[in-house]
């Protein structure tokens, strides 16, 4: 947070303005989940205003069912002591659960979950290593969905200090998150690129939703990406779309939204 990367998100993904288009049909008996990641910078744009309000529009705007957040303050003097978690699922309609990972003048700094459905348990838990000069975390909701189903949506935004400390971060998720259990989206700001030491651990077990448009627009060189959403191999998941969404001034990264098929029979 304190020590910032360039914008960095794919433009290897497709770019595609506009109003939500009509997901393609799912299989029959699956759900389909449109899930949204964003780092939205304390709500602070590119144009230096810091309107929490336009990024919650923003979000909206693609009616996602869940939201992994990160970078959101809760009470602190830089964004007014407001409580942006509350703020932002008060304006959206969701329900929302708040992860912190660090306290930040006079209040606290973290990451969030937005969800339609109702959030049935929630975990924080705190990324090692000892030591780091900004402690991380991974927030993992329990999600019930229609049909008495569940699944397990987790949000992250890893270290910004080295690969190192990304990888032992990586491995720590797979280990908490990788074995049995309800299916589960990883998503967040993993300050890594496609093919690094820390990505290289985590594709060990789940899959990147953005895979099928980078085949199909494959480019020679390595997409620009440090935001991503994952589902578990093995998990009954299909991706009916992927895409970035071309907003370079609400925030200093781009949402990603994915459109997945869940088959909940095989749940």
């Amino acid at each position: 947070m304190k020590h910032r990367l360039p914008l960095l998100l794919a433009f290897a993904l497709p770019f595609l303005p506009g109003a939500p288009a009509a997901a393609k049909p799912a299989a029959t008996g699956a759900a389909v989940l449109r899930v949204l990641c964003y780092n939205i910078h304390h709500g602070e744009g590119t144009d230096g205003k810091l309107d929490l309000e336009r990024t919650g529009r923003v979000i909206k705007h693609w009616n996602p069912d869940l939201v992994a957040v990160q970078e959101v303050d809760r009470g602190t003097s830089r964004t007014g002591r407001a409580d942006q978690a509350a703020l932002l699922a008060g304006q959206l309609g969701m329900g929302h659960v708040f992860g912190k990972t660090i306290d930040y003048r006079g209040g606290d700094y973290g990451i969030l979950i937005l969800s339609k459905f109702p959030v049935l348990k929630h975990e924080m838990i705190l990324l090692p290593p000892p030591g780091q000069k900004e402690q991380r975390g991974l927030l993992v909701a329990h999600i019930g969905l229609p049909g008495g189903k569940t699944i397990r949506l987790a949000c992250t935004h890893l270290s910004v200090a080295s690969a190192e400390e990304r990888a032992v971060q990586t491995a720590r998720i797979n280990e908490l998150l990788s074995g049995g259990g309800a299916p589960a989206i990883l998503a967040g700001d993993f300050n890594a690129r496609p093919g690094s030491p820390p990505m290289a651990v985590i594709e060990k077990h789940w899959t990147d939703s953005a895979a099928p448009a980078l085949k199909k627009n494959a480019t020679p060189h390595r997409p620009k990406r440090i935001d991503y959403i994952f589902f578990r191999n093995g998990d009954p998941f299909r991706v009916i779309e992927t895409r970035t969404i071309p907003d370079a001034v609400t925030s200093d990264h781009f949402p990603i939204l994915s459109i997945l098929s869940l088959e909940q029979g095989s749940l």
